[in-house]
């Protein structure tokens, strides 16, 4: 008797995860009505927490946006900041038709005082009303004061961030009930169970059906298993603490980061020769110093880290 494989949930990517689920599911429907009898209650279960986790992704995806946002307003802020200061330079250039150009561009702004620190809306419709006036009956003033890149760079970066903040406003999410590491467990827990009933069946050898359903399924898991538990973790993604100022000594400082990796269990700790190597750059002399950490075994990819030699006394 072959038994039924054990799917590692935990290390399959989203859409594998839910496309083994699929796969899971069609072999049920299409097994002996001794399997689903004995399989079904579990299955019902176990496809709630499914549902459980496309909530989770979707919150966390939601989540994810808001993290976009925020950095295209900041470019949005940089550019806004940057053709500012081209008008205020272009006001005070020795041409006569320059400076008046600029003097008019800044009277402009101001009246949009403080765009940056508004509210994301209230900016919105700020900058769609400063460009207004750059494209319209300002045109001329900013060919005259040498700002019609930035117009273009301000039309980009407004038109970006206008898209990913109508993406969140469209969703209408609420908070899950669980987090997505709790799901994961659940699903997994009940996998188990199932794991147990169809071993059991097998065992009990009520009929073939059992073997039939199992003889299915096993290959693909074993390839799931396989293809997946070697997917290596990447070291851009962990969590360096900050490396504490080293004293001068005139030998090379080759202090040891502390790496920490987030799982679905919690913060891994890496180690050293394990998990990562170490290199260093100008780490002699007092001044910034540089340490690179490279994945090794399960983790791959690199990061650098910049600690402090102190100078000499």
């Amino acid at each position: 008797m072959t038994k039924f494989a054990a799917l590692l949930f935990r290390y399959l990517p989203n859409e594998a995860h839910f496309k083994a689920f699929d796969r899971f599911t069609t072999e049920l429907n299409n097994a002996d009505i001794i399997v689903k009898n004995a399989v079904g209650p579990l299955m019902d279960e176990l496809n709630d927490w499914f549902d459980r986790e496309t909530e989770c992704i979707m919150w966390y995806r939601k989540s994810s946006l808001t993290a976009l946002i925020a950095d295209a307003n900041r470019r949005l802020d940089h550019v806004l900041v940057g053709m500012s200061a081209q008008v205020n330079a272009a006001s005070y250039s020795p041409s006569i038709a320059v400076s008046a150009a600029g003097t008019r561009l800044k009277i402009m702004l101001k009246s949009h005082d403080q765009v940056i620190k508004k509210p994301y809306l209230q900016e919105i419709g700020a900058v769609k009303a400063i460009l207004s006036h750059l494209n319209g009956d300002m045109a001329d003033d900013a060919k005259e004061a040498g700002i019609l890149s930035w117009i273009t760079e301000i039309n980009t970066a407004l038109n970006d961030f206008i898209t990913l903040f109508e993406q969140r406003e469209a969703q209408t999410l609420v908070r899950p009930a669980y987090s997505f590491p709790e799901v994961r467990r659940n699903i997994e827990s009940v996998w188990r169970q199932i794991v147990s009933v169809v071993n059991a069946g097998a065992i009990l050898n009520v009929s073939n059906s059992f073997q039939v359903f199992i003889d299915k399924l096993n290959p693909e898991i074993a390839y799931l298993n396989n293809e997946f538990h070697r997917v290596k973790h990447s070291i851009a993604s962990s969590m360096i603490l900050p490396i504490d100022e080293q004293p001068y000594t005139g030998e090379p400082c080759t202090p040891v980061p502390s790496v920490f990796y987030e799982s679905t269990k919690g913060d891994v700790k890496l180690v050293l020769g394990k998990d990562f190597n170490v290199s260093y750059r100008n780490n002699v002399n007092a001044g910034n110093a540089k340490c690179t950490i490279s994945g090794k075994g399960a983790y791959k990819g690199s990061k650098t880290v910049t600690f402090i030699i102190a100078r000499a006394d």
